[in-house]
């Protein structure tokens, strides 16, 4: 690996510059997320980097090169708290940090390059002259635990698992099925009996790109509030409420990524009554956030969706579907490979460093959760 050259990246005229290369990096990364994408994080730079105050974000893109070719890069946010020469508290992390809008923030890699990608932690470490900085990286979980355990230049002062589920598709629709465990095929059998007995005509539809897409943008709102509202499922907020959170979609719809993004629909009797969004990826179909009409609620009209989607995705010869990230049934019950990631905090291995982070740590956490508390509450959810 000594051939490789490191190059960071502070100014956006960098960053921007970097488009063609991440984009040709990507059509070579099988298992590619739509996380990893140039254009999602360009995006998400333009939307959530924060510059106000005492607090100013600033780029620290880690860009590995083999020759003239991009093997790997890291995007990261570099976050000052003080003056920008004289800082109390430095926090370095992964881009994504939303409310659950980027659901892995993995770096994008050739898989030889991986366990590369991880040594920059400790270089980027080696640089901190004074003030306290807290590093944080997502990985999958074999190489960040190999990584904490030989590496004592950085102390660990949390580690989250992430699971992500990949359901393997097959050829034909019989011979999926024909696999699942009884309990979903039994589901899958009163989902369209149901529709049957009450005259109701199923109809899935693929849409597309921008132009298809953002007409239905306004109702995919409206039905993701509603189930975001649903009190007999598995509980969460609505993501979409902020006006920033739609900007987000907003700019990815207008970047060259709206090629990717599609929204799943299922239409009873002509009605659209279920929406799910969706990215193409190279090798799977990644679903995204969704929402339904509570009014066809007893017809489990999500997981007619998502049956109609693995038959539309084997029909395409699209190999495999990714769940997403998040452990629930309405994930396991279809039998997808468990890909765990690891999500860890760690700052510079020092005696004065360890104790000051793990009580900044401890008061972040106890802010997060009393966050979630009030979220939850405004929700008319007992948190």
């Amino acid at each position: 690996m000594s051939h490789l050259q490191k190059k960071i990246i502070r100014s956006e005229a960098d960053f921007d510059a970097l488009a063609d290369a991440w984009r040709k990096l990507e059509a070579q990364v099988a298992d590619l997320l739509p996380f990893q994408t140039y254009d999602w994080n360009r995006v998400w730079w333009t939307h959530f980097a924060q510059r106000s105050g005492w607090r100013k974000d600033e780029l620290l893109i880690c860009a590995l090169f083999s020759g003239q070719d991009l093997v790997a890069v890291l995007p990261l946010t570099n976050i000052h708290i003080g003056t920008h020469y004289f800082y109390l508290y430095r926090y370095v992390r992964p881009f994504g940090a939303d409310p659950n809008l980027t659901e892995l923030r993995l770096p994008l890699s050739l898989p030889q390059y991986r366990e590369r990608v991880l040594r920059c932690w400790e270089e980027i470490s080696s640089e901190e002259l004074f003030g306290l900085t807290e590093f944080q990286l997502v990985q999958d979980a074999e190489s960040a635990q190999h990584f904490l355990q030989n590496n004592h230049a950085l102390h660990p002062l949390s580690s989250r698992p992430i699971p992500n589920f990949i359901l393997h598709l097959g050829t034909d629709w019989d011979s999926f099925k024909s696999q699942l465990k009884r309990n979903i095929k039994e589901s899958l059998r009163r989902c369209y009996n149901s529709l049957k007995r009450d005259q109701l005509e199923p109809e899935f539809c693929v849409l597309q790109g921008r132009e298809q897409i953002l007409p239905l943008l306004p109702l995919f709102y409206q039905l993701h509030g509603m189930r975001a509202a649903a009190s007999d499922t598995i509980q969460h907020p609505d993501y979409f409420a902020a006006p920033r959170h739609q900007a987000l979609l907003q700019g990815l719809l207008n970047s060259p990524f709206s090629e990717r993004c599609l929204l799943l629909a299922l239409k009873l009797n002509g009605k659209i009554v279920a929406l799910r969004l969706a990215f193409r990826m190279e090798q799977q179909v990644y679903l995204y956030y969704s929402g339904y009409d509570l009014n066809y609620g007893q017809y489990s009209v999500m997981t007619t969706l998502v049956a109609e989607t693995i038959q539309w995705a084997i029909r395409c010869g699209i190999p495999a579907i990714n769940l997403s990230v998040g452990e629930d049934v309405s994930k396991t019950r279809w039998g997808p490979e468990q890909v765990d990631y690891l999500e860890f905090h760690c700052v510079k291995n020092s005696p004065w460093r360890r104790l000051v982070a793990e009580q900044i740590y401890r008061l972040k956490q106890w802010r997060k959760t009393r966050q979630n508390k009030l979220t939850l509450q405004s929700m008319g959810i007992a948190g």
